[in-house]
Parts: C-alpha cells; structure tokens; sequence
C-alpha cells in the first residue's frame, strides 16, 4: 500500500491540488499504473509487479468480477488526475465476508498532502465502501515506508497485526483496518471522569467487578473484592511485595463506567488489573487515563484481557501491542491476551523490528540471489570498505564545515550523494562481517564496552582526539 513512487517534479500549486479528480481507469491508463505499482512496490514487496497491474486492471476492465481470487467478489480500480495526469492509483477489492481491502493505493509524492491524491482516493474508498455496505476497509503497509502509516493513523485508520518476512524476507508488514461507521457512530461520547476509590465507593465496585469480570476471570466474588481494596489501602508503602494497588473509578455522569487498578511490578512494570469498562469507547478512554498516570512512573503498563472485538479495537486503537496470547490463564475453556504499552510510544512503528537487522537480512538475501557472494573475499572486501569510505571524502574534500551544513540543508542532491556514499560503507561492512563470520552489532558492542572503559566521562567530556591525548 505504497504512497510515493515518482521522481521529484515541481511543487503542484494548491489549485491544482483542488482540481483532483478521482475516476474509473480506462485501458489507456495501463502504462501509467504499471509505472506506478512497480516504482512503488519494488522497494518493499517481491513478485511482479507488472503482472499485479495487469491482472487488477483486466478485472476491471472485465466488469469487477475477479476470475482467480476465491475471496473476493470484485475487483474496481480508480485513478487520481490532475490537469490530466494521473498522479495516483487504488484497487479496492471486495471480499466475500463484508470487507474490502485497499491493495494498493499509491500517490506520486508531489500530490501528497491534507487535501492531495492520496486523501482523494481514500475517501473515494470509504464512499465506495458505505454505497455497498461494508463494514470495514483493511489493507497493509511496510513498515519502511513509515510515512504511509502516519497517513492513514491520522485519518481514523488503527493499526492492527505485524508480520516479519511476509512479503519480503527482513520486511516488517503492518496490518491496518478502518471500521465504516457512520458520522453519528462517530460521535464523541461524553468523556469520563476519574476519581481514586474509597470506602464509600466499596458496594459500588463490588457490584461492577462481580458482574462484569465474572464473564473472563474465574474467582470474581466478595473475597476478591476485599484483597483489591486491601491493597489499595497499602498504597502508601509503594513497596512492590507488599503487592499494594491504586484504584481508580472511571463515570459517566454519576454512572459507574470503568475500574482500574494498577500494581506495580518487579522491573518497574505496571499491570493494571482488574481492568474493566462498559463500553469499548470507555476503555479506550480509561487506557489514555493509564497512559497519563504512567507519565514519569513506569516505563511499561501492561494488563490481560479477554479475546473481544470490540476489547482488541480499543487496545490498537492506543498503540498498545498484542504481546501473547494466554489459554484458559483465567477461565477454563476462555483464551486471555496480554497487552502491553511502553511510554513514550505514539506509533506501532518500528516497535517490534530491529530495522538494522531487518535490512542485513534483506541486504544479504539481495547478494545471494545475484550470486556474488560466491565470488567474495576479505582483502577485497575491506578494499571495498576504503574505497567507498574515499568516495565520501571526495564529496566533502574541498568544502569548509559551513559550507557542508549548508548544503545538507539546502541541497538535495548533495544530501543524496552523501547518504549513497555512506549506505555504500554499510553495504560492504555487511559483507565483510557476514564473510569474516562474526556478528557486526555484537562486535560494535564489545568495542563500545572496551571504550566505556578506554575514556571515563570525567576526563574526556568535551575533549576530542588531539587534547585528549596530549591530557593524557
């Protein structure tokens, strides 16, 4: 589901950008969509991309009707235009079960924006979407192409699944979805407010835990009741053994709509537990209540919960992460998942991914198709190393440091040329650790502990090279 693919041309005037049209291909459109599904796609995904175009188009063409997806009942491609160019493309294809999936959507980069191409046939989906009543929009993007994924959160999209290697060996897959509500069920309902438990809110959160917790965890009765508040009454000890809890009450009006309780963990972790509300758009709001509770308290919260809809769209819809799943932990028969948050995190990308590590795989898997690792050796790799390291002096030789910052900030084009010069280093360093049979990160590693110790902070801090010697 890529959005940028074409080289840079003018900027388009905000005129332009309000005369985006968004229509049906035609067969005269085939040339420009190729173009754009195999200038996008090739970054991230495997296969043919041609051959993708190919066979979207044909089903359009052919009257919607998919001729080799079991699942999908049609298949309709749309074009975005402007001043006659069409600068963006989207297949949607509808699937037997309600749903239909965006596979892709791609914008060239110039039409991108709070009013582009990419905004236009989004729309132009959710209205499709509403006109043969599906219930929800779902499609996938990589996690490289973070941008994409921003797009879409920022316009009511929530982040589900990831997958590794799904499309590309090394290459995180990020699962999105949108439910297609109508405006009304987007209302925003009236918000929460939360006020710490005492005593005289006892029979209250009895009979709110009793009645609702019951129905996911074993073991729910009076007794339980009494241990929870029993910690929160040991609060001020903030001793972790002493197992002791904050309890907080969540209303709407005067309506009892959520509970949560957080205990603090060995590791610092928070989990909250009991964790109930009446509503998914209760707990989502509970979960911002956790998450500005956990500011300068915890690095982690995290909580187990019953398998729900409604329970797994609110988690995403926060940013938090499904960490495992959990069988028959808190009722024979009933499955419990583990969420987690960690602080600071406003996005699902990146968090599970060591993206050095993802693209050696990707990296190292490039070189074995094309079977040069068979003609590798370390003089020549490390040759390799200097001269590409010499190439990145050679851009900088002649030019003052001022002159350097300036151009980074101002010069495309030299900022390009640096960037290659420097990824061409780690491609080669890639090599050289992969033939020389060690674990590049695990080698800067070691070396980083050597340094630790090789320069204190207190004799070296704001010393370099020479100085640092010479006090030495």
């Amino acid at each position: 589901m890529e959005l940028s693919i074409q080289p840079d041309t003018n900027e388009p005037s905000s005129e332009e950008l309000d005369k985006i049209v968004i229509r049906d291909a035609t067969e005269a459109d085939r040339a420009v969509i190729q173009s754009l599904l195999h200038g996008s796609l090739r970054r991230n995904y495997d296969g043919d991309h041609i051959a993708q175009a190919d066979r979207i188009i044909d089903a359009h063409l052919g009257g919607g009707a998919d001729p080799v997806g079991h699942f999908s009942k049609t298949q309709h491609v749309y074009v975005a235009e402007a001043a006659g160019e069409v600068v963006g493309v989207m297949n949607i294809a509808e699937k037997r079960q309600g749903t239909m999936k965006i596979s892709p959507l791609i914008v060239n980069p110039d039409f991108r924006g709070s009013n582009g191409a990419g905004s236009a046939l989004l729309a132009k989906s959710v209205e499709v979407a509403k006109e043969r009543g599906i219930r929800q929009l779902y499609g996938t993007v990589a996690e490289p192409s973070s941008w994409i994924e921003t797009f879409y959160l920022n316009r009511g999209w929530t982040c589900g699944s990831q997958s590794n290697s799904q499309y590309r060996p090394g290459v995180v897959e990020h699962a999105i979805y949108y439910d297609v509500d109508s405006e009304e069920d987007r209302a925003v309902p009236e918000p929460l407010k939360f006020e710490e438990y005492s005593p005289p809110k006892y029979k209250e959160l009895e009979n709110f835990l009793t009645s609702r917790m019951d129905a996911f965890v074993d073991g729910i009765d009076e007794d339980f009741v009494r241990a929870l508040v029993a910690g929160h009454e040991r609060r001020d000890s903030r001793e972790v053994e002493s197992k002791y809890k904050e309890i907080f009450l969540g209303y709407t009006s005067e309506a009892l709509s959520s509970v949560v309780a957080f205990g603090p963990k060995k590791g610092g972790a928070v989990k909250l537990m009991p964790l109930s509300a009446t509503s998914q758009s209760a707990l989502q709001e509970t979960l911002r209540f956790a998450q500005s509770w956990a500011e300068g308290r915890t690095h982690k919260l995290y909580t187990h919960q019953h398998v729900d809809p409604a329970v797994v769209t609110a988690f995403q819809s926060e940013m938090w992460t499904l960490e495992g799943l959990l069988p028959e932990a808190y009722s024979t028969g009933k499955v419990a998942a583990q969420w987690g948050w960690l602080a600071g995190e406003t996005t699902h990308l990146g968090r599970n991914s060591d993206r050095l590590k993802a693209y050696t795989e990707r990296f190292l898997t490039f070189i074995q198709d094309r079977g040069w690792g068979e003609l590798e050796e370390a003089r020549s790799l490390g040759m390799a190393i200097g001269g590409e390291a010499g190439e990145l002096l050679a851009e900088l030789q002649w030019l003052s440091e001022s002159d350097i910052v300036e151009l980074l900030r101002t010069d495309k084009a030299f900022k390009s040329k640096v960037s290659f010069e420097a990824a061409d280093i780690l491609n080669y360093l890639i090599r050289f650790a992969r033939y020389c049979d060690f674990d590049l990160i695990e080698a800067a590693d070691k070396k980083l502990a050597v340094n630790i110790d090789r320069f204190p902070v207190e004799e070296v801090h704001g010393l370099k090279g020479k100085r640092y010697k010479a006090n030495r």
